[in-house]
Parts: C-alpha cells; structure tokens; sequence
C-alpha cells in the first residue's frame, strides 16, 4: 500500500513492485520501441491506476496551430487517430508559437484520471516540456489546470500526466505553458476515464 501512496503522491500512472525486497519503483521512462526487460520480469510486478478506455480514439481535435498550416502532413487530427507514426510528418505539428495547444473533444462528460502521450519518435522529444493538462466541461473554453509535466520529453518517450484528482469534463486540452516560441509535436494522445 505504500508503494501505491508513494506513485500517487509523485503524481506517477504506474510503479513496479519487487516482491522478495519490498522495494517499489515509480516516475520510470518509458520508451515506445523498447521491450521492457529488468522491471517485467520476476520478482518485479507492474501495477497501475484503473483506467476504463481511450477516449480520445478517433475524436475531434483542434489546434492553436499546424506546422507550414498543412494538416495534411500535419494536423490535429493525426494526434487522436491511432497510429503512431515513425517519421516527422502524419504526427500533429504546431507553429513555432507562444503556448501552442491541441484541444480533444470527448464524447460528452467523462471522468478523466490521466493522459498519455507518445512523444514524437524520430527525432526533438525535448520539445515536449512545460505542458499543461487542462480540462472543460463544456465549449466556454474555461479550462482548468489539472496536471502538468515538466519535462523535458525523450524522443520516443511515452508520458503519463496524472490529473490532481479524477476531473469532469469534455474537452482536454495540452498546452505548452512556460516560455516565447515552442513547437508542440505529438504522435499520439490517449485520454483515460474511470
């Protein structure tokens, strides 16, 4: 049960348990390519938060904007489409631009616990940094912080933003919110309700 305090206290989806040590390990970086070997394997268990489905699976996405304005290599919607692509184009790609944003619409109101998000795989992963988790109920655009990651991201990395507390809402939106010009690169986003 510590362990369990200890991952949700570090704002971590998942830990890894050792069984015969009792020691627990949490805030791992995950890489998407990469097999996991030393903590998927006895005595070490994995365990995470329960989470029902990905709501943002082929829903609507917006942007504040899209990389040369062609959403054709690079829009919203590539982020919500279930493939992660492996090169630098079919993968949502902001302007160069002060707090750029990708904004999901959910099918009505869901209870979101976390999100995750594959980190563009080729190549500039550090892009991915001071990003704001924010969730609306509704089309007001009163958005609320609910978590935050630091970052910065690894190419190929897959990030886990833990809400501060499971949040109403139909619209999530990520949001770089530290600094003047910033690309926002995303493969994919995966919105989990309880």
């Amino acid at each position: 049960m510590d362990c369990v305090m200890l991952s949700l206290r570090s704002k971590s989806v998942s830990f890894f348990f050792n069984q015969n040590e009792h020691i627990c390990r949490w805030d791992c970086v995950f890489l998407a390519s990469r097999s996991c070997t030393t903590y998927c394997t006895e005595p070490w268990s994995y365990y995470a938060i329960k989470w029902k489905t990905n709501e943002a699976l082929s829903r609507p996405a917006t942007s504040s904007s899209v990389y040369g304005g062609d959403s054709s290599l690079w829009g919203a919607h590539y982020a919500t489409n279930g493939a992660r692509s492996l090169i630098s184009t079919e993968i949502f790609a902001s302007q160069s631009e002060m707090s750029p944003w990708l904004k999901v619409q959910l099918i009505g109101l869901k209870m979101i616990t976390f999100v995750r998000v594959y980190n563009r795989r080729d190549m500039v992963g550090e892009r991915f940094h001071n990003v704001a988790v924010e969730v609306s109920p509704d089309e007001s655009g009163n958005f609320v912080q609910r978590g935050f990651y630091k970052g910065p991201g690894l190419t190929d990395q897959v990030i886990e933003i833990l809400c501060d507390y499971p949040t109403s809402g139909q619209y999530v939106r990520i949001r770089i919110i530290d600094g003047i010009s910033y690309i926002l690169n995303i493969a994919e986003i995966e919105i989990y309700s309880v």
